[in-house]
């Protein structure tokens, strides 16, 4: 049963405060730039309020976010040029909606990507970014039963991982009527460091390779136990090697077994790479803030050749140690040399030309947001009962913190690849729960985009 989402009001949120005239202007990073060109779309599901018929406030939901966007006032602006934001205070998009057709319980029993995307106040990937758009929509469903999904769609140019973390803490906290941790470290400067010169990416041509083909999402849980015995599995001392961290293990246990998929699918595979997103936050000397807008992140790379690894069997304890030594060379001389004259940009286009061989040469991309508290994120309603993602999930696969310390992964791969991944006994011997998020179909619209049509 397709899901009924039915739009009722739309308003504009300004922060309750104007914004300083010297904060006019937000500068955007290199790494800011290279992102900019879709938004994130997040969605925190709470249940109906307990003991009763009553209902969560979206009104003070809605006053609490024109406080917070007085802190976070960047996210309150609109794109000036290629490189600034304006923080002109023109605010955000705040949508209340109603799910006409369904309860939260029987909604979270086979949530759908198709499905999730009706909960979002706009589309988060738009062929460009229009001046006129927000750096921020919110869209509040209410379920039948009383329960809500508060969903997010902010743009990727001003916030990663770390940064929704600061955003979402600074709204819960404000809506229970708290001061939030450390308003004045979440606007920084982060182009001083992450220069980005004379290269300004055109909105209509984002820095990224189509991917033909059908592709397939699906979301994996892996428990606490079994990630711990991949991590003493791969450990061995006698190499003068680490234990590797949870999500290093966890990055190539899959790596591995894509890699095997994709060579049932596709026999020539010569090469495959693997990119993880490095936060380098505490990585940098001084350290930034944890929690401040921006993308303090760069991706690294590992790789895995088909002539010179042997090919044959493809196992994770060969390749974690890539892996991590791919992590862990990212230090702060490191970074700081990447960046100076272009050399971050540079590489980063020199790996992009050689994925143009899509026969010979496979990537996945993961991104991990563990460690970030989002199951945290308390408006005063207690903490979420589920947290959606409305990805495109295309080679890419999203590492969440699961409920008994272990990890959930929602990864997106070609069809044949999924479909050989699922057959693989030893990647499914590590997991506890799956379940199919989107399969191959006509691209999945915001219930906001279906009613501007009609």
């Amino acid at each position: 049963m397709a899901l009924k989402v039915e739009v009722y009001q739309k308003e504009k949120v300004r922060p309750c405060s104007p914004t300083p005239q010297t904060l006019r202007n937000y500068k955007l990073s290199l790494l800011d730039i290279l992102i900019s060109t879709f938004y994130n779309p997040f969605v925190f599901f709470y249940d109906s309020p307990a003991g009763g018929p009553g209902r969560h406030d979206y009104d003070e939901l809605k006053d609490s976010l024109m406080k917070t966007l007085s802190v976070l006032y960047p996210l309150a602006g609109r794109i000036k040029d290629g490189s600034t934001i304006e923080c002109n205070d023109e605010g955000a998009d705040f949508v209340r909606a109603k799910v006409t057709n369904c309860d939260l319980g029987e909604f979270l029993r086979n949530p759908k990507l198709e499905d999730i995307r009706q909960m979002l106040p706009l589309d988060p990937y738009p062929n460009a970014i229009d001046p006129a758009q927000p750096m921020l929509a919110v869209q509040v469903n209410r379920f039948r039963c009383g329960g809500t999904a508060v969903a997010f769609c902010i743009w990727h140019g001003l916030a990663d991982g770390a940064a929704m973390t600061g955003l979402f803490n600074t709204w819960a906290a404000i809506n229970r009527g708290e001061e939030p941790n450390n308003p004045g470290g979440l606007v920084v400067d982060a182009s001083t460091i992450f220069r980005p010169g004379n290269f300004v990416s055109s909105p209509q041509k984002p820095l990224s390779l189509k991917k033909p083909g059908k592709y397939s999402s699906k979301r994996f849980v892996f428990g606490k136990r079994d990630i711990e015995r991949l991590r003493n599995d791969y450990y061995q001392p006698s190499e003068h090697r680490r234990r590797p961290s949870r999500v290093e293990a966890l990055s190539a246990f899959i790596w591995a077994a894509v890699i095997r998929a994709s060579l049932q699918a596709n026999p020539n595979l010569k090469t495959h790479l693997l990119t993880n997103v490095v936060n380098l936050g505490k990585k940098l000397n001084p350290p930034f803030p944890s929690q401040c807008l921006g993308n303090i992140n760069q991706v690294v790379a590992a790789r895995w050749e088909s002539e010179a690894d042997g090919g044959g069997r493809v196992t994770a304890g060969f390749l974690v140690g890539r892996v991590a030594e791919a992590i862990h060379k990212v230090t702060d001389d490191y970074v700081r040399e990447m960046h100076a004259e272009g050399g971050y940009l540079r590489a980063l286009l020199g790996v992009t030309k050689t994925l143009h061989n899509a026969d010979e040469i496979k990537v996945l991309r993961i991104s991990s947001m563990c460690n970030f508290s989002f199951p945290q994120v308390n408006f005063g309603w207690g903490k979420p009962i589920w947290i959606g993602l409305g990805y495109t999930l295309e080679d890419l696969a999203i590492f969440l913190d699961a409920e008994d310390g272990g990890i959930q992964v929602w990864i997106g791969l070609a069809q044949e690849v999924m479909c050989n991944l699922d057959k693989d006994m030893e990647f499914n011997a590590y997991v506890s729960f799956s379940q199919i998020f989107s399969e191959p179909s006509c691209p999945p619209q915001s219930a906001l985009c279906t009613l501007a049509r009609e």
